[in-house]
């Protein structure tokens, strides 16, 4: 960096964060630039939990990691209350070490002078940035001024970074049912498999069929035929543990992973799957809604290691077997070597 101004120092660092690929990465970007423009003793982003008010160190430099993972404050001291509602800087030279201002906002190193900056996302103030000094020149207004850029900065990369991970969740998601799409499954299901095969457990895997959903289309029309799905989407989750995976798989289906269960298991979760969608699903009350569930069990790592394609298939045979027998049938196997 040629410029040493607050500009340059800017145009600088936002050329290199806006290339990084996560917050963490962005941060690290701010912070090791800032000991050229800004240095300091120490310096660290603490952010305020929204639902505790707890504070937690996010970023540092030249403090410990063990003092890192070793703070934890139940909510801001008065004085960075105030910085952060107020979302107003604050200068601080030569406090007494012994006052409660000095004792509450000491970090790792004792200082002479500090300088306190607001974190401001979303026009509130999450957070703070923390400056300290000993050895060097005192701060002066002007660092306030900067700092208070610097705490900008590292918000506008929170949102940055929030809204990016909005929209890959969206993207992930069906919109008719709030599951998972299947193009998102198959890497989730892809990394469970080995998982199972390290830890040498079985998968259950099953798809699942729900008859109504064409005579919905024709009598009701598409809107409540995406109704009913997500109303057997809601009871499929709530007889599942949050470690399943569930998402839809083709117009009227849905593939569910559930892991760590034997054949057994796995027939007992899906016969209460059936039974509960077949008493709970409403729909439009002019008839019972029930599933057809093609299953497999995955036992072995000769088994977990087969070609997603080889187990699809051996899952939609089951399906079509199933739906052979009326719908309200679960058809599960051990997939064949």
């Amino acid at each position: 960096m040629t410029d040493s101004t607050l500009g340059g120092w800017l145009v600088h660092v936002m050329q290199k964060a806006d290339g990084a690929l996560s917050l963490e990465e962005a941060l690290h970007v701010i912070m090791d630039s800032m000991k050229d423009y800004f240095p300091s003793q120490s310096v660290a982003v603490i952010l305020i939990d929204q639902d505790t008010k707890e504070l937690r160190i996010k970023i540092s430099r030249q403090i410990s990691y063990t003092f890192v993972k070793q703070y934890h404050k139940d909510g801001p001291s008065p004085i960075a209350e105030q910085v952060v509602l107020e979302q107003r800087p604050m200068l601080l030279n030569d406090v007494d070490p012994q006052s409660k201002i000095y004792l509450n906002l000491k970090l790792e190193h004792d200082f002479v002078s500090s300088v306190i900056a607001p974190i401001i996302k979303n026009q509130r103030g999450v957070g703070y940035i923390f400056c300290d000094r000993r050895n060097h020149t005192p701060f002066t207004d002007s660092d306030l001024l900067h700092l208070q850029v610097v705490g900008l900065l590292i918000g506008s990369m929170m949102e940055k970074f929030e809204l990016i991970q909005a929209s890959k969740k969206l993207a992930q998601t069906d919109d008719a049912t709030h599951t998972l799409q299947y193009k998102a499954f198959v890497p989730e299901f892809a990394t469970e498999l080995e998982r199972a095969c390290t830890h040498e457990y079985a998968v259950g895997l099953g798809l699942i069929s729900v008859d109504a959903f064409r005579k919905y289309i024709e009598t009701y029309g598409i809107d409540e035929a995406h109704a009913l799905l997500e109303e057997v989407a809601g009871i499929i989750k709530s007889n599942t543990r949050d470690m399943d995976i569930l998402a839809r798989f083709g117009a009227d289906e849905f593939i569910l992973c559930l892991s760590g269960l034997s054949q057994e298991e796995v027939q007992e979760k899906l016969d209460a799957i059936k039974n509960a969608v077949s008493e709970q699903a409403m729909g439009q009350g002019d008839s019972s809604i029930n599933i057809a569930i093609g299953a497999l069990s995955l036992v072995g790592g000769k088994i977990l290691k087969r070609p997603l394609q080889d187990i699809l298939g051996a899952l939609g045979k089951n399906l079509v077997s199933a739906k052979g027998q009326n719908m309200g049938r679960v058809v599960l196997s051990p997939l064949a070597d």
